[in-house]
C-alpha cells in the first residue's frame, strides 16, 4: 500500500515529514472479529474457514494484513459497538443496522431453514407444520422478520452446534439453521451419529454473508480495498478454489465489480 493512498484514505496531506512518511511505510494489520460459524468461520480448519480465508486473501491482494479474533457472537456484537476492532466477518444484511456496520460485497449466500430428526415429519416440510412448534435458535442472531413471524415458540442457545444437539436430544422439535452450517456440522462428525438429522427442504429466508466494517475514518478505504481484493480473487480463480475446497458451490455468489 503506498503512502499516498493511505494519506488520501485518512484525509491527510500527501506531503508528510520524512519521519512520518517512514513510519507509514509499514502497513499495520487490521483486526476483524468473528465467531465459530462452520464452514464459513471455523478456527479448527486451515485458514479459519471458507469466509475467513476469502476475507484474508482479499485483503492480501491489497497488501493489508488481517488479525482475526474469534469469540462468542454476543461478545462480538457488544464489542463492535465500542470500536474494539475494525470489522466483523460473517455478517448478514439483518446485522448491519443494529451493529452499525457497512458490508463489503457479498461473498456467500446462505439458505435459512429447518432441520428435524429424520422421520419426525414428512418432507418436504410445509410452512403450516411449523406453527406452534418449539424451535431452536441461536441467541443474538438477527433472523429475518418473515422467519420470526411464523408463530413458532423460540428457544435460544449459544451456537449452531448446540442447537442441533438439542434437536437430537428432543429438547426442541426443530432447529432453525442455515443449510450450509447444518451440512458442515453433520459432515464434521462433531454431532452424534444418531438420531440422524434431515434438512427440511423448506427455505424460510436467504441471506448474504460478507465482512462488515465499523464506522471510522478508515471505513471507506477498507471497504474499497476488500471489494477490489475480492474481485481479484474471482478473476484469478482463487475464489472458486476455496469454494470447492469447502464444498460450498451451492452457496457461491457471482463476482461483483468493485
Amino acid at each position: 500500500m503506498s503512502i499516498t493512498r493511505i494519506c488520501i484514505a485518512l484525509g491527510l496531506p500527501v506531503c508528510l515529514s520524512p519521519a512520518l512518511a517512514l513510519a507509514m511505510t509499514v502497513n499495520p494489520a487490521i483486526t476483524l472479529a468473528t465467531l465459530e460459524y462452520p464452514p464459513f468461520c471455523d478456527s479448527q480448519k486451515p485458514g479459519g474457514g471458507a469466509l475467513v480465508s476469502i476475507v484474508r486473501e482479499a485483503f492480501a491482494q491489497e497488501d493489508i494484513p488481517v488479525n482475526v479474533v474469534v469469540m462468542p457472537w454476543q461478545r462480538v456484537m457488544s464489542l463492535s459497538q465500542h470500536g474494539r476492532f475494525d470489522g466483523v466477518i460473517g455478517v448478514w444484511q439483518t446485522d448491519l443496522k443494529s451493529m452499525r456496520l457497512k458490508a463489503g460485497n457479498p461473498v456467500f449466500h446462505s439458505l435459512i431453514g429447518v432441520y428435524v430428526v429424520q422421520g419426525a415429519a414428512p418432507l418436504p416440510l410445509a410452512s403450516s407444520w411449523l406453527g406452534g412448534k418449539l424451535a431452536g435458535t441461536v441467541a443474538g442472531y438477527h433472523y429475518p422478520v418473515n422467519v420470526l413471524a411464523l408463530n413458532m415458540v423460540l428457544d435460544s442457545t449459544r451456537d449452531d452446534e448446540t442447537n442441533l444437539r438439542k434437536l437430537q436430544q428432543q429438547r426442541v422439535q426443530l432447529a432453525i439453521t442455515e443449510k450450509a452450517v447444518g451440512d458442515a456440522l453433520i459432515r464434521s462428525g462433531k454431532l452424534p451419529s444418531r438420531p440422524r438429522l434431515a434438512w427440511g427442504e423448506l427455505v424460510l429466508a436467504q441471506e448474504t454473508l460478507s465482512v462488515g466494517f465499523v464506522t471510522s475514518s478508515m471505513q471507506p478505504y477498507l471497504l474499497s480495498a476488500f471489494n477490489k481484493g475480492l474481485w481479484k480473487l474471482h478473476q484469478s480463480g482463487r475464489y472458486r478454489q476455496i469454494v470447492l475446497a469447502h464444498q460450498l458451490q451451492e452457496f457461491a455468489v457471482p463476482a461483483q465489480a468493485p
